[in-house]
């Protein structure tokens, strides 16, 4: 008869979402298989792939070889890019045109994570060669001045295995006389996307505030009570920066967290079993196309000792 675990160590094998090193001492061998329920040569997108599982181990995870759900890269933490590039747009809203180049999109490799103005001015900061652009001001019908540049792509090859950081300086000069009272400093709204691609798939990071991790750094900023604040914000589309009309000139840095689009999480298995319930066949819809090494990961264990088996099978799925 099978040793059988406490409740509590069956719950904390499933949450785990994988398995650790056996040491089968004391354990009932496993004798586990697996087979397609309706063997064929391709599957559908969409329909049920049913596997059949002999065996009754006590607990199961299964690895259904999609991007993200595979058993070979279970230990994985550091990836392949295959490509690596940023696209954005960029709004600057209500600006004289003299203040264009106050705003610049920046990239560094060498700013050491320390968010103020003394290790920003240690940093290099590019502009990649002017491919980090801003966009063109020019007037509309009411005499306000505006500029939109949209889908800019640059490529980030030379970046694919290095730690490096996003920036937008917004600097912008004291107005003039002529200019005092007119609403000239621009509001800038940057929206950035990385695209990265390991193991052949294409995925975004799109959000400033969850994925980039924006941080900003006032340098000169109109904080006094006869003078209209500074307003920056970070959100899931994008980040802003506003200089109001300030008088005095305004200096903001809003620098991401660093980036390594070659750090990964490591892929985890989906627990499907434990000993307190039978299990003769599962299911998976595959949602795309393509061919699947599909992982079935089965072991018996008692609160010391355990012994595993690993089963695989292809699957190819077509539209």
């Amino acid at each position: 008869m099978k040793y059988k675990n406490t409740l509590l160590y069956g719950m904390l094998l499933l949450l785990a979402g994988t398995f650790e090193a056996c040491d089968n001492n004391g354990i009932d061998d496993l004798d586990f298989s697996i087979s397609l329920d309706n063997p064929q040569e391709t599957f559908k997108v969409g329909e049920p792939v049913t596997f059949n599982l002999y065996g009754d181990p006590d607990y199961l995870l299964f690895y259904s070889g999609e991007y993200g759900k595979k058993y070979a890269n279970r230990n994985r933490t550091m990836a392949d890019v295959e490509a690596l590039s940023l696209t954005y747009n960029l709004e600057l809203k209500y600006a004289a045109k003299r203040f264009r180049n106050g705003t610049r999109v920046l990239i560094s490799e060498d700013f050491n994570g320390i968010y103020d103005e003394e290790n920003i001015n240690k940093a290099t900061w590019s502009d990649m060669n002017g491919q980090l652009q801003v966009p063109v001001i020019e007037s509309d019908n009411e005499g306000y001045q505006h500029g939109t540049i949209s889908n800019v792509q640059v490529d980030l090859s030379d970046y694919k295995y290095k730690n490096f950081y996003l920036a937008i300086e917004y600097n912008l000069p004291a107005l003039n006389e002529e200019e005092k009272g007119k609403y000239v400093h621009p509001d800038v709204y940057f929206y950035p996307k990385l695209n990265q691609t390991i193991d052949g798939k294409m995925t975004q990071k799109t959000s400033p505030k969850a994925d980039f991790g924006f941080n900003f750094v006032r340098i000169k900023s109109n904080d006094t009570s006869s003078d209209n604040p500074t307003v920056t914000a970070v959100d899931d589309s994008k980040v802003s920066i506003n200089g109001r009309n300030g008088k005095n000139g305004t200096h903001v840095w809003a620098i991401s967290l660093p980036i390594d689009a070659a750090k990964v999480s490591v892929d985890e298995g989906l627990s499907i079993k434990n000993y307190s319930a039978a299990l003769p066949k599962y299911s998976h819809i595959y949602n795309e196309p393509g061919e699947y090494t599909v992982t079935f990961v089965a072991r018996n264990a008692n609160a010391w000792n355990c012994t595993e088996q690993v089963k695989e099978i292809k699957v190819t799925v077509v539209e």
